[in-house]
């Protein structure tokens, strides 16, 4: 017995020896002042003060043949408890949940499929983001096949999506909308990238996103979508470069037509790099016979929100932030590298409609948006602790008045101020022999 004891154990450090197994863990806590983020407020109302925090706890198991990966998280605002007592001490039940949860098999030395629940982003993250400002980020439900060697890859995705019957735990029937707030019922994509020469990096992709009709459940009607990016890195000059198309169907049943592009070359002078971007979302022109026939403004699916288009979020989605306008976004910006530790960014916004919009019967041709002024001070101390500091303002017109809804001149202009404590320990480790 005792000289199998001792054969079993030789066995599974054998096996072990392997693997690799790691414990880390994210504390993010996060406090704003909070006087217009996303929508302004009336002129009545007075700035809001909050603390939000991450915590997340994520186990990773990587061995030659597999890798799997599970990671638990709570999101919660400071103060916000479902248990409580007369001592003001607070507790909850109900913020807990499973950010990732995927497996990974591998197929040789260059391939593997990844099937679960899993953060996706590619390039710089304009349809597909994990959208990681957002304390609760954006995992994907999804069987994606990756395949990488030397500097070509290819990603290939799908997920078919239904929302859970919480009585019994089972999938909604076929008749229920897979719709709250534009759910796609499927995602599907196929990308490509490669490197064009020593300077230029480019990827091509295709989605295909599948909404299910507002009033028959049983009709999907698709959205594809198609374009590349490029990436240019030559001396001092860097440029990141996209064009997408969409077609289609939307979820009203209009077909689909919309582009976006996008631009933001710079030059790095010194520990300065001196930017100058444009991005140009395309929508509904009202002065057309064909006003509103047809889909015409982009759907950024999952893009990233927080990255682009002003870090305040005006503009997080376009159709209801742009009354369908589309938008014109031109951003000078500037980006301080003193050293490895500490980095400032500035970045200011000129917002423009895209296209002349109509508001209650009312032709809107001044397409002026404001302009929003972003910073943003990062501090490394080390690899596992960051501190992030941030103030944004908006200067606002009549027409982002008009275009949210408020009577003008009783939009107080927003403005946000944030400091951000990032903690990433890594708690426990074994190494492969």
């Amino acid at each position: 017995m005792k000289k199998i004891l001792i054969v079993v154990v030789l066995l599974l450090s054998a096996y072990y020896a392997q693997a690799q197994f790691n414990v880390s863990a994210q504390l993010r806590t996060r406090a704003e002042m909070d006087r217009g983020i996303v929508k302004p407020v009336h002129d009545t109302m007075s700035t809001f003060y909050y603390v939000t925090q991450r915590t997340r706890l994520s186990f990773d198991y990587n061995q030659p043949k597999y890798q799997m990966r599970f990671s638990l998280q709570d999101v919660r605002v400071w103060g916000d408890g479902n248990v409580y007592s007369s001592t003001g001490l607070f507790a909850a039940t109900n913020s807990f949940n499973v950010h990732e949860a995927w497996f990974k098999i591998r197929f040789g030395q260059y391939s593997n499929l990844t099937i679960g629940r899993q953060e996706l982003k590619y390039d710089d993250q304009r349809l597909i983001s994990w959208r990681n400002w957002n304390q609760y980020g954006l995992s994907y439900d999804a069987a994606v096949f990756n395949y990488l060697k030397n500097d070509f890859e290819i990603n290939a995705g799908a997920s078919y999506n239904n929302q859970m019957l919480q009585q019994s735990g089972k999938p909604v029937f076929e008749n229920d909308l897979y719709d709250a707030n534009n759910l796609m019922k499927t995602l599907s994509f196929l990308r490509i990238k490669g490197k064009l020469s020593e300077a230029v990096s480019a990827s091509a992709i295709v989605t295909a996103a599948g909404y299910q009709k507002s009033t028959d459940a049983r009709i999907l009607y698709l959205m594809p979508t198609a374009g590349f990016w490029m990436g240019i890195k030559s001396g001092r000059f860097d440029a990141t470069i996209n064009a997408y198309y969409q077609t289609g169907h939307a979820q009203s049943g209009k077909e689909v037509s919309a582009f976006m592009l996008t631009a933001n070359p710079g030059v790095s002078i010194g520990k300065f790099r001196l930017g100058a971007g444009i991005d140009y979302v395309s929508g509904h022109d009202a002065s057309n016979d064909d006003y509103l026939t047809k889909e015409k403004t982009f759907n950024q699916m999952y893009g990233a929100v927080f990255s682009y288009y002003g870090w305040m979020n005006q503009y997080s989605y376009m159709k209801s932030s742009t009354a369908n306008g589309g938008l014109i976004d031109v951003y000078p910006n500037i980006e301080m590298n003193f050293n490895k530790q500490h980095t400032a960014r500035v970045y200011f916004h000129f917002f423009n409609l895209a296209n002349d919009v109509m508001i209650e019967n009312l032709l809107i041709d001044d397409r002026n948006l404001g302009q929003e002024l972003d910073l943003m001070y990062i501090y490394k101390y080390n690899s596992d602790l960051m501190l992030q500091a941030g103030f944004s303002y908006y200067f606002v017109t009549d027409t982002f008045e008009r275009v949210k809804k408020y009577d003008l001149g009783h939009t107080q202009s927003p403005l946000w101020g944030w400091v951000m404590l990032t903690f990433k320990p890594t708690l426990f480790t074994t190494k492969n022999n």
